[in-house]
């Protein structure tokens, strides 16, 4: 059974509205788990005992105990181990941060994870743009279904989105959802770091609080707001957006830099493979600067044309760029 279904299910349960269909799922899901499963799971020493202590044990003991007594049994083991698993959802807070929201989406979900030393340029499937900076992370589905479109990051993200009326695109990020229909802004959310920011640059974004959809701002370009976590406080304030976006163009500078090292760049952010026909075209110096959100073609056709060579998609990852050596 898929995380989030269970979840429901789970819930239903809590609150006593299963219906006879639901509770032969439940009781199927809980056969699946093993036979050997002790029966008093909130004794000292069990699992359920092991993972929490204190006062969230007697706040998790005293939920059962009203449980036990509000739903209908379908199995005295499985009564026990369901109220545990829903209590401990619940208190590690709430289904929407205990699993990723993109799990709700149909699809298999991709996940990108960005080394400390480079960027990425993403293309997600509704053709929205996303550069994600160094050391981050960006999960999102195959495709995006129903009417929502949902992604999960850590890290920092420059997003340029697909307008689309029908189907919001939302952003979660640690302790902040981020709606909007079609514009391009900044995130930076890194787990370690105790705010979370995001800076517009074109068009409108709605900011709230993750948990509580508390709305924290509705920004415009050259607005940002600062999430502090700590404090669970929002400002909002005046910024040059394009300085917040500095680390999208900063490693798409070439001044007089080799080929070769400016075809290692491009591959790392657009993550295809790039060889020479000619390994004397590699140490020719190439001068040139993008503003780091341009596709793969724009910047091969620019950095081709400086050196009178010419490229060819082999496949999806490779790429051939043929033309003469220059002389140093």
């Amino acid at each position: 059974m898929e995380a989030h279904a269970l979840y429901e299910l789970l819930e239903k349960y809590r609150q006593g509205n299963c219906s006879p269909e639901e509770l032969e799922q439940l009781e199927r899901w809980y056969a699946s788990l093993g036979a050997g499963r002790p029966d008093a799971l909130l004794e000292e020493g069990s699992e359920a005992a092991r993972l929490l202590t204190g006062q969230k044990l007697q706040e998790l003991q005293a939920a059962v105990g009203r449980r036990q007594t509000k739903v209908v049994p379908f199995h005295k083991k499985a009564l026990r181990w369901v109220a545990v698993v829903a209590g401990l959802i619940l208190l590690a807070g709430g289904a929407r941060y205990f699993l990723k929201p993109v799990s709700r989406q149909s699809g298999l979900v991709k996940e990108h994870r960005i080394p400390a030393a480079h960027s990425r340029h993403i293309t997600l499937p509704d053709g929205s743009l996303v550069i994600l900076h160094a050391d981050s992370r960006l999960d999102y589905p195959e495709t995006f279904s129903g009417n929502i479109r949902e992604v999960t990051l850590s890290g920092e993200a420059y997003f340029d989105v697909q307008r689309d009326t029908a189907k919001p695109f939302v952003i979660h990020s640690g302790n902040l959802r981020t709606t909007v229909l079609g514009t391009a802004f900044n995130i930076r959310a890194y787990r370690d770091s105790p705010e979370i920011t995001v800076s517009v640059t074109r068009g409108k974004v709605k900011v709230e609080t993750e948990h509580e959809g508390k709305l924290l701002a509705v920004l415009t370009p050259d607005q940002q707001v600062v999430y502090n976590n700590l404090v669970a406080t929002a400002v909002r304030l005046p910024v040059a957006a394009d300085s917040a976006i500095l680390w999208v163009r900063r490693d798409m500078l070439f001044e007089n830099l080799s080929f070769a090292t400016v075809a290692q760049t491009i591959s790392n952010r657009y993550r295809v493979n790039i060889r020479f026909e000619d390994p004397g075209m590699e140490a020719c110096p190439i001068r040139a600067s993008f503003n780091g959100t341009e596709p793969l073609e724009t910047v091969l056709s620019v950095v081709c044309a400086i050196r009178n060579a010419s490229y060819t998609v082999e496949d999806e990852n490779n790429i051939l760029i043929t033309g003469k050596g220059c002389k140093q």
